[in-house]
């Protein structure tokens, strides 16, 4: 891999690493606002509202980092392997959050939620293969998938082995071009 390639390799990995820092600090925030938490006074009520603004923040601008940082890593991707990727990276991280959400706080005795999570894994896992294939690596590596938006950077960490010149004929000929 090129110098240069591999410094934006890096670059795209340290981004989604800060994305992944900054979605959990809003989570972690927006969780620490549960008025629940707190007696009922104004004072209260303002920290209520600057931890959920605050989680919310975070969450957009790490949400929206890793996101850029996913496509900077899908560039040199074929269009399939890139559409199959993020149908289905995308599909089971929607399921897997809905999960949670069903689920609730500390209500694991709930299970209709850790059923759709369990459910969105196949899905996050077909997704994450096809991202390992499209960067050019044993397709098997996408059960990294298993371990949810770990498993991603994990992927994300690896190096592009594919072949730009062979990339660019497979997509002209996947689309009756050549």
């Amino acid at each position: 891999m090129p110098q240069t390639t591999t410094r934006q390799h890096w670059k795209a990995t340290s981004v989604a690493v800060l994305g992944l820092v900054l979605a959990c600090t809003g989570l972690t925030l927006a969780a620490l606002s549960n008025p629940s938490r707190f007696s009922s006074n104004v004072r209260n009520d303002k920290y209520i509202d600057l931890l959920a603004g605050g989680g919310l923040a975070c969450t957009l601008v790490g949400t929206g980092l890793f996101v850029l940082a996913v496509n900077r890593t899908t560039a040199s991707m074929t269009r399939r392997d890139k559409a199959r990727a993020n149908l289905g990276i995308g599909l089971g991280a929607v399921f897997q959050l809905a999960g949670v959400l069903l689920t609730g706080p500390m209500q694991w005795h709930d299970l209709s939620g850790l059923v759709v999570i369990l459910a969105s894994l196949p899905l996050f896992v077909w997704g994450a293969m096809h991202y390992a294939h499209g960067k050019g690596q044993p397709k098997w590596l996408g059960c990294a998938g298993l371990l949810g938006i770990v498993g991603l950077v994990i992927l994300m960490v690896l190096p592009d082995r594919r072949d730009v010149d062979v990339i660019d004929h497979e997509s002209d000929i996947e689309f009756g071009q050549g």
